[in-house]
């Protein structure tokens, strides 16, 4: 009787979880509409395209076939980082455009209170999904912090797009910056600049982010294999931290007395290593370049102290996403990974707008 008591529930337990993984296929198919993109990478997927090489190929959005109104909701990280600002002025910008141009659209942005706040995030998102939002924008703090909300979007069939952050395979498309891509621009701005030798040196991110890894990496990878003779003497991470970053450039400078430039992964982290470069007297012999095009770097490169910022210009990545959000609602397939425009801007280009230096050409509609 215990055997068949045992037997029973064996049974019971494996068409359960036969059952469980049916239904777990179903879900899977729609969690992971971007697995392909997980296994290769989001800087390394072999179908990825840069948004300037497809945008005319895409032709005009059709908004007759799109349903009127519609609201689209932006879930942003914290608005006091001001790369997240540009973010916001952006698609509120091209929300503001494409109504004048006849599209009935009303675009909401929301944000963490912090850029480590997760849940607070996440309660932005499911305010959206809540609403029944006709599409979402997302930049997730973590990889996983947004998945309930998002699980819950997809369930309600509201299009999504990732915005530059922490990719989810869930999700279909992403527009972002190529962190590769930057990482390349800014080595091979370097190297050209001190004449393809010398010593050079990295400041990091968090580490564990995979922007400042991929940016490392890239940029070390680029020198070693088509500069011979310049030498990387030193790679720290500085955690994103301004301070922390001049403190490691305060070190690099005394113990490497011909250094010649520092990259950092980011402008907050170059500027740190700008007030270090300018305390020791060496502003213009110590080149210092940093990225993602901040005001105050794009200011300081104005000024002729920083050498120069790989621009990412976040204030149209988020127009982008916006545009790849109403082409899913209009029925058109759009690319799983979609780069956004980035270029260094230095003393010789930092008189150019923004929309010169990325050929940005608006919103073509067809109505």
């Amino acid at each position: 009787m215990k055997k068949i008591s045992v037997f029973i529930l064996v049974l019971m337990f494996c068409v359960g979880m036969g059952a469980f993984a049916a239904g777990g296929k179903d879900a899977g198919s729609q969690e992971l509409a971007a697995a392909d993109v997980a296994a290769q990478g989001f800087n390394s997927y072999d179908k990825a395209v840069g948004y300037n090489q497809i945008k005319d190929s895409l032709g005009p959005i059709d908004i007759s076939k799109i349903k009127q109104p519609l609201t689209v909701g932006f879930t942003a990280k914290a608005l006091e980082n001001e790369f997240w600002r540009m973010e916001k002025e952006g698609v509120e910008a091209a929300g503001a455009e494409l109504k004048a141009a006849g599209l009935n659209i009303t675009v909401t942005v929301g944000a963490a209170q912090g850029e480590s706040d997760e849940l607070g995030q996440l309660s932005v998102l499911n305010n959206m999904v809540n609403r029944n939002y006709n599409a979402i924008l997302v930049s997730p703090i973590a990889d996983g912090n947004l998945l309930p909300g998002v699980e819950k979007a997809l369930e309600q069939k509201i299009p999504m797009v990732v915005v530059n952050d922490a990719f989810m395979p869930q999700i279909r498309t992403t527009v972002g910056a190529w962190h590769l891509e930057g990482a390349e621009l800014a080595a091979e701005w370097v190297a050209k600049k001190i004449g393809g030798s010398g010593e050079v040196a990295v400041v990091q991110g968090l580490p564990k982010n995979e922007a400042a890894r991929i940016r490392t990496e890239g940029f070390s990878n680029y020198i070693k294999k088509n500069y011979p003779n310049i030498k990387i003497v030193g790679t720290q991470n500085a955690d994103w931290d301004r301070t922390k970053a001049k403190e490691v450039a305060d070190i690099w400078l005394r113990q490497f007395p011909n250094l010649k430039a520092i990259y950092a992964n980011n402008d907050t982290m170059a500027m740190g290593v700008l007030e270090s470069v300018r305390g020791v007297g060496k502003l213009g012999s110590v080149l210092v370049v940093g990225c993602d095009g901040t005001s105050e770097a794009l200011d300081s490169v104005k000024a002729g102290e920083l050498s120069a910022t790989v621009n990412n210009f976040p204030y149209y990545m988020s127009q982008i996403g916006l545009e790849m959000a109403l082409r899913i609602l209009s029925g058109q397939d759009v690319p799983k990974v979609i780069y956004s425009p980035q270029t260094v801007v230095d003393k010789d280009n930092i008189g150019k707008s923004d929309a010169e230096l990325i050929n940005w050409t608006g919103f073509k509609l067809k109505k």
